[in-house]
């Protein structure tokens, strides 16, 4: 009876094991994940370069691990016993029910040297960005306004007993090396302490700020260009709410349990005398409400990242205000729309800011780059 009970689990084991393989080799690869958002790997090409450099078992290793069968029921199984085991972490996803945040990054040191999946920074290879970040400030002639958002493990620092390695460095090298003509905002202090104070400033299962987080930073902006006056108050906005959010952490965390989060639509009644164009074709309004259907639930604003977004107001004359941006600045520029003709760009893809200005005649100058971006690519690095 023991023999044929040991019998029994080897062949289940192998028939688990050759089932799932048949499954892996019959089944289409899938290009994208709804529940992560993100693009899945496809199958690597074989040659003799990538074979002996060890590039292609490494880029195998990936794409199995995408496209394996049942793969987001076996992850989430997973985190499941890894909370069990009192680890409050998966995948590189800090856990607390009333907050998610990213721990583990690609750290950016140079085009040779990219750790993966770490929780340490190259502090000389920020500070090297923030070095050519203030020689492009001193060169312009029109006011600029840096804003470097922190990542919610910065701002929700509260939420965890985990202890950051680097620490605020970071922001102490911002706040030490950033000259006065960069127009640095300090936004870790102003939301951290928001959301120390029981403000909903930052996501719990995403890594952006939320409506309110960018109306203060809207705020401060404004101040910084000297159009403290022109303030929109909150109490002058209708409040849309969007229930039942979950971002791109969570989808990463894969937790089977977690606080969920909510959107914020923020309108004045002359949100329809806008024309918003995003890389030439038109969008209706601020808002691309299709989102709204669909697991990416943030691309509602601007109808997500553009290589070029452009709002005006006809009929009026107004300043432009330049945004060179990553995603965080999508839920803050229709805030900046009361005020001035935006022309946004995807700073990953347009570094030539200075050729902008001129094209765009641009009055004003506005930098929207989160931390993590800085830490894991050199793109404020090639900014001229």
């Amino acid at each position: 009876m023991k023999k044929f009970s040991e019998y029994a689990t080897v062949v289940l084991f192998c028939g688990i094991i050759l089932t799932l393989s048949v499954l892996f080799l019959a089944l289409p690869d899938q290009a994208f994940s709804r529940q992560e958002n993100r693009t899945l790997a496809t199958a690597p090409s074989l040659n003799a370069d990538s074979f002996f450099s060890g590039q292609f078992a490494s880029d195998l290793n990936v794409y199995i691990a995408d496209q394996f069968p049942f793969r987001n029921s076996f992850l989430r199984v997973r985190s499941f016993f890894e909370l069990m085991l009192g680890k409050g972490e998966n995948n590189g996803v800090l856990y607390s029910y009333d907050q998610l945040a990213v721990k583990e990054f690609d750290a950016y040191k140079s085009r040779m040297e990219i750790t993966e999946d770490t929780d340490r920074i190259y502090l000389d290879t920020v500070k090297a960005q923030l070095e050519v970040l203030n020689r492009f400030s001193a060169s312009l002639e029109i006011p600029m306004v840096t804003v470097l958002p922190g990542r919610t493990i910065d701002v929700c620092e509260s939420a965890f007993t985990y202890e950051r390695p680097d620490g605020d460095d970071v922001f102490e090298a911002m706040n030490a090396l950033l000259e006065e003509n960069a127009g640095y905002i300090d936004t870790l202090s102003l939301l951290r302490d928001r959301y120390d104070g029981g403000e909903y400033v930052m996501y719990k299962t995403d890594h952006h700020w939320t409506t309110l987080g960018a109306y203060y930073i809207y705020c401060e902006i404004m101040k910084e260009l000297g159009k403290e006056d022109r303030i929109v108050a909150p109490d002058r906005f209708e409040k849309e709410l969007i229930a039942d959010f979950s971002g791109t952490t969570a989808a990463k965390g894969n937790f089977p349990v977690y606080a969920r989060d909510f959107l914020e639509l923020w309108h004045l009644p002359d949100d329809g005398e806008y024309t918003v164009t995003v890389d030439g074709e038109p969008l209706d309004g601020f808002y691309e409400r299709s989102y709204l259907d669909v697991a990416d639930k943030y691309s509602v604003f601007l109808d997500g990242t553009h290589n070029v977004t452009e709002i005006r107001k006809p009929g009026e004359e107004r300043e432009t205000l330049l945004i060179a941006k990553d995603s965080f600045a999508n839920c803050l520029i229709p805030f900046l729309a009361r005020e001035y003709d935006i022309v946004a760009l995807n700073l990953r893809t347009n570094t030539a800011l200075s050729a902008a200005v001129e094209t765009y005649s641009a009055d004003a100058l506005l930098i929207v780059y989160n931390v993590e971006n800085i830490i894991t690519s050199a793109d404020l690095g090639n900014l001229k």
